[in-house]
């Protein structure tokens, strides 16, 4: 495939902060056709992410690499991958920026799918390497609809408190998880007022809880007061509280055994489905003495890498050897291109991982990654709470799919 033009602009993401957009144009029998993608960018990130390089700094290299794009025919996505991160040529694409290979990546995977007559997620599906049964989905949406940690600012030291709807329809999910998130905002309203009540990066409510209990208590007593099929999952986000080899928590410093205490007696007591980064971001041993002791109780949970994985082959490799959990938190930008992102994914499911794909803190309107999730029949969807714009369009865009199975296209 011979590329016509490419340009990079610059676009605010939802916290206002810049971010780089590529729109990418081809020939297609003398019409002109084009795509655009965007980068989201993360707040709470993993230090073994692909570099991000400043947007203004990234428009100026792809100017210097621009040329050599446009001159080279890509036969697919993976030469096209491959190409950039040898024009990069570092380890974790400081040169060109894990931002900028990723924009250019998954706007050639627009316009190749549109090259060959594909829905977007069908394309991702037929280069993925993946045997998908049928026309499998993704199935769960998770709502992160209590923020703390990073992404809000309260007392809450856990990151994301999640609702995941247990229910086979996805537009269902998504009604259940919506109804779910407004009566939740009734309950903290009237707990706390509502001029104390606002919204965290991810759309996730921030109110003055006095701990990590009591915001998961409420939300049970809302899901039971309705007998909602929810169950709730938590992302611990735990390297944002690591300090001095401890945690900080609730004003106290305490152990790593300590915390494990908390985070299974929590898992027991409120029947938490799933239990992302509940240690820092190297803690290894201690993600693997969870995940035992997690088995050893037959306890019903997922124990999810995130900072730990960072969406990395080599990282994955490690945590499935030394048995830490038995889930991925899949983020493109973590890695930097779609080529990387289902070689990881591949080697997840050849190890009986599942995966959860994922967004960032800092979105834009771009829903690439529904069709990701669609497309690797990923576990879980979690694009935030079901209130703002750039997370509820992933969630329709999977709606928009299931339709479009249904009707066999």
């Amino acid at each position: 495939m011979k590329i016509h033009d490419i340009i990079i602009n610059i676009i605010k993401d939802s916290r206002g902060q810049d971010t780089l957009e590529a729109t990418m144009s081809w020939d297609n029998n003398g019409q002109s056709m084009s795509a655009s993608a965007s980068a989201p960018s993360g707040k709470s990130t993993g230090s073994h992410e692909a570099f991000v390089l400043e947007p203004a700094k990234a428009q100026g290299m792809f100017a210097s690499i621009k040329q050599d794009v446009l001159a080279k025919e890509f036969a697919d996505q993976k030469e096209f991958d491959e190409f950039l991160i040898t024009l990069d040529g570092t380890e974790n694409k400081s040169r060109l920026g894990g931002n900028l290979i990723l924009v250019l990546s998954l706007a050639f995977a627009h316009i190749k799918a549109q090259q060959e007559g594909k829905e977007l997620f069908r394309y991702i599906r037929d280069i993925s390497g993946l045997e998908i049964v049928g026309t499998r989905m993704v199935r769960y949406p998770i709502f992160n609809v209590i923020n703390g940690g990073a992404h809000a600012n309260n007392k809450l030291d856990f990151q994301e408190f999640q609702v995941i709807p247990m229910v086979e329809s996805f537009a269902e999910a998504l009604r259940i998880g919506k109804e779910f998130y407004e009566k939740l905002g009734e309950a903290i309203r009237q707990k706390f007022g509502a001029e104390n009540v606002t919204l965290g990066d991810e759309a996730g409510y921030s109110a003055p809880f006095e701990s990590n209990e009591e915001a998961i208590a409420l939300m049970k007593s809302v899901i039971a007061a309705n007998n909602y099929p929810l169950r709730i999952g938590l992302d611990v986000a735990a390297t944002g509280f690591f300090q001095d080899g401890g945690y900080m928590v609730e004003g106290k410093r305490i152990s790593a055994q300590e915390l494990l205490g908390m985070h299974y007696d929590l898992i027991f007591r409120y029947n938490i489905l799933s239990l992302e980064d509940p240690f820092e971001e190297e803690a290894f041993g201690d993600f693997k003495t969870l995940y035992t002791r997690i088995n050893q109780g037959n306890l019903d949970a997922m124990l999810i890498t995130d900072d730990l994985t960072t969406t990395n082959h080599t990282r994955l490799e490690r945590a499935i050897t030394e048995q830490v959990g038995n889930t991925i938190l899949i983020k493109l930008n973590q890695i930097g291109s779609l080529t990387e992102t289902l070689r990881v994914i591949r080697m997840a499911y050849s190890n009986n991982w599942k995966v959860v794909v994922s967004h960032r803190s800092g979105e834009t309107m771009d829903d690439f990654i529904a069709d990701l999730a669609v497309a690797v029949g990923a576990w879980g969807l979690k694009s935030g709470a079901p209130g703002k714009p750039e997370r509820l369009v992933k969630y329709d865009r999977v709606i928009a799919i299931e339709e479009m199975i249904k009707q066999g296209k």
